[in-house]
């Protein structure tokens, strides 16, 4: 009898375990299968979905990137470069901007600069800077990447593209400074070329960092456009080089990486419980998660004593297991079909050269995921990647809006030449100086533009609330941040600060 009860005991103690195991069993052989099925889909499309996909054929050309990378660590730092550069298009509270090269002096980490110091540095790096413009233009510039690599990939190229913004745009003001309108070109077109260094990653960090690099040649362009000297064949040569770029498409590219990032990612979580953690837990110890971010056991557990540590063990020893045994094949391709939305997005808004279309679809997405039901939560445990990443989607359809409106103000620069004065519309440069009016990406419509009574005008994009309001420059509700003009009712291209503007931003810097 004795015997009989211990058996029945032992039944019931096991058959939970045994239908847990059975269950994880079905979950493992449904996630492979479902996965296996949805990558021959995907292939079928045309997609690349793997790092081989990747693999950067010869080419007939020499690259010249590892030459430049070379030269950039050869670059000598000097009393104010690369760390103290003079500022560009300095924003004062009206949206208005100081025009930097016309400052005798500037202020930076309490230091005040002169542009004596500034040239002293660049002249100590001029044959490197040399090198580096000409290996700029060469044709092929490319960083061979290894996406098989998955999170483990690193990138110090992008710190040293990043890097040389601190050179050259500083020469081209300097230049400007000085009255050498050659030399300034020169250096701005060396500036305007460094995302060319970042073109064909196909990775979303690089791009970020290419949209971050044309911000600043951006704001020392505006600084060329408040110069007079200028010939129409030097402003044609720096609108030329500014039509090359592409942001919109270049993200959508990008995307694609990401899906090959991604696969070669699950590959090493599924042949490692470490890698696991490090995937699903590393940014942990660098951005610590809010209690009301975790599952109820977790916060539980952690405010007890040893609390922390059985968490720990359990997220990363126990669950990181089960996960990778049951789940992962599942979050994989739940993660593909993720992407694949997301890569639509992003094609629709380089199709259309609009942002506005594909917005509400993201919100949609974002009020989908934060649905999610318990079961999804352990399936999968990293749902907001996706969501981070639609946010980039609207970082390069910015990129591409103040590219246009860059093409358009060197346009407008290059009408007056010729004509005296400023156009009475945009479609007036067209097809002289451009073959269409540029696009504002926020809405796809063409770029906003109105001839003031004394002669001067108002370029502006609608911004990001879609809502043209005339140029208007306050911030929007809500907004705080003077110094960026994506807060701001329109996005306008500054004028120039007014002479009590200029005063005010002297006595500012004279206090620092």
């Amino acid at each position: 009898m004795r015997k009989r009860r211990t058996k029945i005991l032992l039944l019931v103690l096991l058959t939970p375990i045994v239908l847990l195991l059975v269950f994880l069993l079905e979950e493992r052989v449904r996630g492979k299968i479902a996965l296996a099925r949805y990558r021959r889909e995907l292939v079928t499309k045309g997609e690349k979905i793997s790092p081989r996909d990747f693999i950067v054929p010869p080419r007939a050309q020499e690259n010249a990137a590892p030459a430049v990378y070379e030269a950039i660590e050869r670059l000598k730092e000097g009393a104010v470069l690369p760390k103290r550069y003079p500022p560009a298009m300095r924003l004062t509270p009206a949206g208005r901007a100081i025009v930097g090269f016309r400052e005798s002096q500037w202020v930076e980490d309490k230091v005040t600069n002169r542009w004596e110091e500034l040239s002293a540095d660049l002249k100590s790096n001029e044959v490197t800077l040399a090198q580096i413009r000409a290996g700029l233009e060469k044709p092929v510039l490319y960083n061979d990447l290894d996406f098989s690599q998955g999170f483990k990939m690193r990138f110090p190229h992008l710190v040293q593209a990043k890097r040389l913004t601190s050179w050259f745009g500083p020469a081209a003001r300097l230049a400007l400074h000085e009255g050498k309108h050659h030399e300034s070109l020169e250096a701005l077109l060396a500036q305007t070329r460094i995302s060319r260094l970042l073109t064909e990653d196909r990775i979303v960090i690089s791009e970020l960092v290419r949209i971050a690099i044309a911000a600043i040649a951006r704001n020392t362009t505006w600084e060329a456009s408040q110069a007079d000297g200028w010939t129409d064949e030097d402003l044609a040569r720096l609108q030329e080089t500014w039509e090359m770029g592409d942001f919109a498409t270049a993200m959508a590219n990008s995307l694609e990486g990401e899906t090959a990032f991604a696969a070669a990612s699950y590959e090493m979580m599924r042949q490692s419980n470490e890698d696991t953690i490090n995937m699903l837990y590393g940014l942990e110890q660098y951005f610590p998660l809010e209690d009301s971010d975790r599952p109820w056991w977790e916060r539980t557990l952690r405010h007890i004593p040893w609390g922390e540590e059985v968490a720990d063990f359990l997220k990363k020893q126990v669950y990181c297991r089960v996960w990778r045994f049951a789940w992962l094949d599942q979050d994989e391709r739940h993660n593909l079909e993720s992407m694949q939305w997301l890569l639509g997005i992003a094609r629709t808004a380089a199709a259309t050269k609009s942002f506005a279309g594909v917005r509400s679809a993201i919100d949609q997405y974002e009020s989908e995921i934060s649905d999610r039901s318990f079961y999804d939560r352990l399936r999968y445990p990293n749902p907001q990647s996706p969501i981070t990443l639609s946010r980039v989607v609207n970082k390069a359809m910015r990129a591409e809006t103040e590219r246009s409106m860059v093409i358009c103000a060197i346009s407008l620069k290059r009408y007056a030449l010729r004509h005296g004065k400023p156009p009475a519309s945009l479609n007036s440069l067209v097809p002289e100086f451009v073959e269409f009016v540029p696009v504002d990406y926020m809405d796809g419509q063409p770029m906003k533009y109105r001839l003031n009574a004394d002669g001067s005008f108002v370029l502006y994009s609608v911004g990001e609330d879609v809502n043209d309001d005339g140029g208007d420059t306050a911030l929007r509700t809500g907004r705080t941040n003077l110094r960026n003009l994506w807060e701001r009712k329109d996005f306008v291209w500054p004028a120039a600060a007014s002479a009590e503007e200029i005063e005010a931003y002297r006595n500012e810097s004279a206090k620092k």
